[in-house]
This record gives structure tokens, C-alpha cells and sequence, in this order.
């Protein structure tokens, strides 16, 4: 819903496409190189092809990369965490670690994070990460 929201507020014009279309150059780069495909278009690339009349981009730009982040985990936190079985493994091995999916769009930078959980031997069964 706040995905919705926000790309309503640019369709708007009351959020520039600048303030969204932010990516790091960091996050291009996981995104790019070992995100997972997303199967849906990016949805300020498809308001600039409906305002300009140019044909959707079929190249699948969206990817999602997930991020962990937690005091135990010392050196591993704030990395790119390649699989599912990864982020398994880590909530295995350790007591308790936040992980961030976030959605990118490798075309015009948009970010988005799309959810957030906890994991790790503390949370156990609280999420399934497999």
C-alpha cells in the first residue's frame, strides 16, 4: 500500500520522480549483479511510458536484493545476502539478525523496500525463511 501511495504522489506531481529514483550506486550494483528478477515492470518507468508514449521496457529491470543487518552478526552485517538457504544458514547460526528486502529498478534507480524481518535462533519460527 505504500508502494501504491508513493507512486500516486509522483503521478501527482507532489513527489519529484528524483526523490524516488534514488538508488546507491551500491544497491544498482547487488541489483544487477546477483538480484533476483522481479516478474512485475517498475512502476515509475511505466508512468514515463504512458506520459511519452514510448513501449514498456521488456527486459525484466526489476530485481529485489536482501540486506542483513544485526549486532551479532559482526563482520556479515550490512551484506548482500545471495539465497533463501543463505538466509537460512545465518538464521541458524546466529541469535537474532533484521533482514531488508528492498526492490530496485536498474533502469531509472528506483528503491523501494518491500518488506522486513527477524530472524535468527531468538525469532525461531516466527519466519520462514526457506
Amino acid at each position: 500500500m505504500a508502494k501504491r501511495a508513493l507512486v500516486r504522489q509522483v503521478t501527482h506531481g507532489t513527489v519529484p520522480v528524483r526523490d524516488v529514483c534514488d538508488a546507491h550506486p551500491e544497491l544498482l550494483r547487488a541489483a544487477r549483479n546477483i538480484g533476483t528478477v522481479v516478474d512485475r515492470s517498475c512502476p515509475i518507468c511505466d508512468l514515463a511510458d504512458e506520459r511519452a508514449a514510448v513501449p514498456a521496457d521488456d527486459s525484466a529491470p526489476v530485481r529485489t536484493v536482501t540486506y542483513v543487518f544485526g549486532d551479532d552478526l559482526r563482520r556479515p552485517s550490512g551484506a548482500v545476502v545471495w539465497d533463501r538457504a543463505e538466509l537460512a544458514d545465518l538464521a541458524v547460526r546466529y541469535r537474532s539478525l533484521v533482514a531488508y528486502t528492498v526492490e530496485c529498478c536498474l533502469v531509472c534507480g528506483w528503491n523501494h523496500l518491500v518488506e522486513s524481518y527477524l530472524l535468527g535462533r531468538a525469532h525461531a519460527g516466527s519466519v520462514d525463511a526457506g
